[in-house]
């Protein structure tokens, strides 16, 4: 169905544009995304409700609505300096996979950039779910989608205490502390946990104490890395 706004002030913009706050987006179960690649891998995976384009695609199903705006609606409602024309909603599941074993999970960690590149990486290395902790960032953040590449929609993201599904898992702690061990001299078969923490302070003192391992990655010249780039030094080492 093709649908038609060249108001600004158009209920359907208004609501879109609420959709960037966080506590509209857990109020609705809706976040909004952009991108034609992000938006054909929603697609694959049926979350699209409503799309906001330039010009009409083709090949999308006719119960999802398209509205053709202008270019001032476009770069009012996209988050992005150069977009790409097509702005997108799509509703907010909870997918907690049936299969489980190998986890990365995500303790404090408040950069959308990097939770973004995370799920992207733990998706690449063949992780079944990201789970991020209840004060961690929101995983429906604009900025958070555009870094995943539409991985978001791949993989099982959710927030959940890390008791609630430690089960038989094998926690493993990333950490410079002195207790950690050195990252090559650790093999650990699934299910595990892999906890990389808060990009100034690491991982909590309360997941530091219930680690089966706390596991170090050697680097020279510099005191810490980046935690997605961590995140992809780990998720690798433990992939197999």
């Amino acid at each position: 169905m093709i649908n038609y706004i060249t108001s600004k002030a158009n209920p359907k913009i208004k609501y879109l544009i609420s959709l960037k706050d966080s506590k509209t987006r857990k109020e609705n179960k809706q976040f909004v995304a952009e991108g034609y690649k992000i938006l054909e891998m929603a697609l694959e995976n049926n979350r699209v409700k409503e799309i906001y384009t330039l010009e009409k695609i083709d090949g999308i199903n006719d119960d999802i609505i398209q509205y053709i705006i202008t270019e001032e609606i476009l770069k009012k409602i996209s988050s992005t300096k150069t977009p790409e024309g097509v702005v997108f909603i799509c509703d907010i599941i909870e997918n907690i996979p049936s299969k489980n074993n190998k986890i990365i999970y995500l303790d404090h960690v408040q950069d959308p950039g990097n939770a973004g590149t995370i799920i992207r990486t733990a998706l690449s290395f063949g992780y079944d779910s990201v789970v991020f902790s209840n004060d961690s960032v929101d995983i429906y953040n604009e900025k958070l989608i555009q870094a995943s590449k539409g991985s978001i929609f791949k993989i099982p993201v959710f927030k959940k205490d890390i008791n609630d599904i430690k089960n038989n898992h094998k926690i493993i702690g990333s950490t410079l502390s002195n207790k950690s061990i050195f990252l090559e001299e650790v093999i650990v078969k699934e299910p595990l946990i892999l906890v990389v923490g808060n990009e100034s302070h690491g991982i909590s003192k309360e997941i530091e104490q219930i680690a089966d391992l706390l596991v170090k990655i050697p680097i020279e010249n510099m005191e810490s890395l980046n935690v997605s780039v961590a995140s992809g030094i780990l998720m690798y080492h433990f992939k197999n």
